[in-house]
């Protein structure tokens, strides 16, 4: 269960690095040291963004090594998106696709573990969409609609879970 305490002490911390550097560090001018202060935030939420998938296909390998498989690789594949995202903002937009991909294994993973609650990886699947639907409705619409980023809490039940309950042991 070492993986588990990892991942109770990454994810909270990892949780408000992204909330400060992708949600309140953009709206503040440019040039301001708190603006600054968030754009390495998101270079430090990456770093935990490999630490934590890497981290996952440990807690899941067991479970079906494939789904653990993709964990790591939609985990990895959305990093360099998202530190392009820094200088291009757009290319956050498709990082979102790999967020919302790697949570689909997650959740199978989840539902089929044991180790959680099944609602959890139900949930994890709905966070997903609320991805994928960021993502088109930015490159249809042009911006993202409130009510579809409503739809990633599915994630942040995940996290929270983690973070205060943990999970529990199989017997083999």
């Amino acid at each position: 269960m070492k993986t588990i305490t990892k991942l109770r002490i990454l994810y909270p911390i990892w949780t408000v690095i992204s909330i400060f550097s992708l949600l309140y560090a953009p709206t503040l001018a440019s040039e301001s040291t708190l603006f600054k202060l968030g754009l390495l935030g998101q270079i430090i939420v990456q770093l935990f963004q490999i630490a934590v998938a890497l981290l996952l296909y440990k807690l899941f390998v067991e479970t079906d090594k494939e789904q653990a498989s993709m964990i790591v690789i939609f985990g990895l594949l959305g990093v360099p998106l998202s530190l392009m995202g820094i200088l291009i903002p757009e290319a956050s937009h498709l990082a979102e696709v790999f967020w919302g991909l790697w949570l689909i294994p997650i959740g199978t993973l989840v539902i089929r573990s044991g180790m959680f609650p099944k609602w959890i990886g139900y949930f994890l699947y709905l966070g997903s969409l609320g991805y994928f639907g960021a993502s088109i409705s930015f490159f249809l619409i042009g911006y993202v609609p409130a009510f579809v980023d409503v739809f990633t809490i599915g994630e942040l039940i995940w996290v929270l879970w983690i973070t205060v309950i943990g999970a529990k042991e199989i017997q083999n």
